[in-house]
C-alpha cells in the first residue's frame, strides 16, 4: 500500500488565510493574500525542518509541524471566547498561558517515547484523516470565494478608470507659470457646522472662523455625493459620476476590488502628473486609499503590511505580544502593526505630523491625505491623550458602532476637537512654507450616528450627506458656491488654475446600501428632510 505524502501542515497553514479572506473578498485585491500565504508555507516548511533535526525522524516532524501551527493560529480565538463569554476582565497575560501550555503540549508529543508508544504505528493511517480533515475544511472557503469571484467575474471588463469622463470634452490644460502645490485633505466622516449645532449641540464657529481668516471658502451647504468613502473618494478624485458601475455590474455584487483600480488611477492624479506633479499620498490605513504606488508613500509605520495583513496577523498568536505591552512591543509594532486601536491610532496621529512636514517634498506635488478621524473607532480625547474601547477592536460607522448614540455622539466630538486643533497646527505649517498652495479640506461624507448602513429608510440621509467642504484657492474663488459638492472640486480647480473649461456637474447624492454598493438611490431631493435627533 503506498504510503500517504502528509500535506496537512500546508493546509492548516493557508487555511486560516483563505478564511479570512472568503469573509469579505470584495474589499481584498486578490494579491494581498500572496504575501500571507507565502509566510504561512515558509514557516510551515521551517518548522518541519527544525523538528525534523530535533526528532531526526520526518512524519514526526510533519506531525510536530502540524500541531505547532494549529495551536499559533488558533490561541487567539481561545484567547477571544474565554474574554468574552467566560471571563470577563481577564489579562491579556492569559493569551500567553495559552500559547505557553500549548507549546507544553507540543513538547509532550515531541517526546520520542510518546511518539513510539502511541503514534508512530499510527501516523499513516492519521495522516489519511489528517490530509481530508484538512482538505475538506479547505472546501468551505475555496467555495465561497469561487462563488464570488464567479458572479463578479464580468464586474470590470476593462478598468473602470476608462469609462470615467466620457461625456466631457477634452481639454487642453495650461500649467500655471508658477505651478501652485495642491492638497486634498480628507478628514473622514466630517459634518458641516449646522449638523454639528443640530445633532451634537457643538458650536464649531472658531474652527471656520480660522479657516475662513486663512483664505478659505466655506461651502457651508454642502452635501456628499456618495455616502460610501470608497465610492465618494472614487467619484471625487475623478470629477464624475459612477453611473456606469450600475451599469456594468450586477447591482447584488459585493465587489469594491474595481475601486482599487479607479482610485489609484484617478483623473486628477494621471491630469496632474502630465503637468510635472508628483503625487504625495499619506497611508491612511484604510485599504482604498493605500496608494503605494504613488511617486511617494509615506506611512508611519516601517513594516506597512496591507490592511488584510494587519487583520490576518490579529488573528494569531503574534497578538499576545503586543496586548500585554512588552518592553519590545513598540519596536514590534512599527514593524508589524496589527488590526487594534493602537494602530489606528498610529495611523492618525502620523499622518498629521507627516502632513505638517509636506512643503519640504520637492514640488509641485499634489498631496492627498485621508485622516480616519472624526470617524470611528473613537481613539483619541479632546487632548489628545489616548482612549482604548473597551470592546474587540471595531471600525463600523452607525448601526456597526455596536454603542448607543450617545456615546458616538460623545467620542465624535471630543476626537474632532482634537483633529481640528491638529489641522489648525497642519495648515499653520503648510502655509508658512507655501503661501500659494491650493488647499481642499473635505469630509467624504458625514458621521453617521443615526445610520443603518444597509437601510434608507432606517438612516437619517441629513445627517450623513452634510458635510464640511473647505476650499483655499488664492486668487481664484470666484467660482465657489454654498451648495457644491465633491464631485465639482476639481472641475473648478483645473477650471480655475489650468484653464480648463468643464462643465459643473448638477449637485447631486446617491445613497447605496453598504452590502450593495452600486444599488443607487438618488436621494438629492430629500436628503435634507429632518430626522429625530
Amino acid at each position: 500500500m503506498k504510503k500517504p505524502i502528509p500535506i496537512y501542515p500546508f493546509l492548516i497553514a493557508i487555511y486560516p488565510v483563505l478564511t479570512l479572506y472568503s469573509r469579505n473578498p470584495g474589499e481584498i485585491l486578490p494579491q494581498e493574500i500572496v504575501r500571507p500565504l507565502v509566510i504561512a508555507i515558509g514557516a510551515t516548511l521551517a518548522l518541519i525542518l527544525a523538528f525534523h533535526w530535533l526528532t531526526s525522524n520526518q512524519k514526526h516532524a510533519f506531525f510536530l509541524a502540524a500541531l505547532t501551527i494549529f495551536y499559533l493560529s488558533s490561541s487567539q480565538l481561545a484567547y477571544r471566547i474565554i474574554e468574552g463569554t467566560l471571563w470577563k476582565q481577564v489579562s491579556p497575560y492569559l493569551h500567553v498561558a495559552i500559547i505557553a501550555l500549548e507549546l507544553l503540549l507540543v513538547a509532550l508529543f515531541a517526546s520520542r517515547t510518546i511518539w513510539r508508544k502511541y503514534l508512530a504505528s499510527r501516523i499513516d493511517t492519521l495522516t489519511q484523516y489528517f490530509n481530508l480533515f484538512a482538505a475538506l475544511a479547505l472546501l468551505f472557503p475555496l467555495f465561497t470565494l469561487g462563488s464570488f469571484w464567479t458572479k463578479a467575474a464580468n464586474d470590470a471588463p476593462h478598468p473602470w478608470s476608462t469609462y470615467i469622463g466620457l461625456k466631457d470634452s477634452p481639454q487642453a490644460l495650461r500649467t500655471p507659470a508658477n505651478a501652485p502645490d495642491i492638497y486634498y485633505i480628507i478628514l473622514d466622516g466630517y459634518a458641516r457646522e449646522d449638523i454639528l449645532q443640530e445633532y451634537y449641540q457643538f458650536d464649531n464657529s472658531e474652527f471656520l472662523d480660522y479657516l475662513r481668516e486663512n483664505g478659505f471658502y466655506v461651502a457651508d451647504q454642502s452635501h456628499t455625493n456618495y455616502v460610501q468613502t470608497a465610492l465618494s473618494l472614487s467619484s471625487s478624485l475623478n470629477f464624475d459620476y459612477l453611473e456606469f458601475a450600475a451599469e456594468l455590474t450586477d447591482k447584488n455584487t459585493l465587489n469594491r476590488t474595481p475601486l482599487f483600480e479607479l482610485l489609484r488611477n484617478n483623473r486628477a492624479r494621471q491630469m496632474l502628473a502630465e503637468h510635472g506633479y508628483r503625487f504625495v499620498v499619506y497611508d491612511s490605513g484604510y485599504t482604498f486609499t493605500e496608494i503605494k504606488d504613488a511617486d511617494v508613500f509615506i506611512s508611519p509605520y516601517y513594516g506597512q503590511p496591507t490592511e488584510f495583513e494587519r487583520w490576518f496577523y490579529s488573528t494569531t498568536a503574534i497578538n499576545a505580544l503586543f496586548e500585554p505591552g512588552f518592553s519590545f512591543t513598540p519596536q514590534l509594532h512599527n514593524l508589524m502593526p496589527l488590526a487594534s486601536y493602537a494602530t489606528h491610532r498610529g495611523f492618525v496621529l502620523g499622518e498629521l505630523d507627516n502632513l505638517a512636514a509636506a512643503p519640504k517634498i520637492p514640488g509641485p506635488k499634489f498631496v492627498f491625505a485621508h485622516i480616519v478621524a472624526p470617524h470611528p473607532p473613537f481613539v483619541l480625547a479632546a487632548d489628545g491623550s489616548p482612549i482604548t474601547p473597551k470592546r474587540p477592536y471595531l471600525t463600523g460607522d452607525g448601526a456597526g458602532f455596536m454603542d448607543s448614540v450617545d456615546e458616538y455622539r460623545s467620542g465624535y466630538i471630543a476626537q474632532m476637537e482634537f483633529i481640528n486643533a491638529r489641522v489648525k497646527t497642519v495648515l499653520d505649517n503648510i502655509l508658512a512654507q507655501s503661501p500659494d498652495a491650493i488647499i481642499i479640506l473635505q469630509g467624504d461624507h458625514g458621521p453617521g450616528s443615526l445610520l443603518n448602513r444597509d437601510s434608507l429608510e432606517n438612516s437619517c440621509m441629513r445627517e450623513r450627506t452634510s458635510i464640511l467642504n473647505a476650499y483655499r484657492f488664492p486668487g481664484q474663488g470666484q467660482a465657489l458656491y454654498p451648495e457644491i459638492t465633491p464631485v465639482n472640486t476639481f472641475r473648478v480647480l483645473f477650471n480655475a488654475y489650468f484653464e480648463a473649461n468643464y462643465n459643473l456637474l448638477p449637485d447631486k447624492t446617491f445613497f447605496s446600501p453598504q452590502s450593495y454598493p452600486y444599488e443607487f438611490v438618488d436621494i438629492t431631493s430629500n436628503r435634507d428632510a429632518p430626522c429625530l435627533p
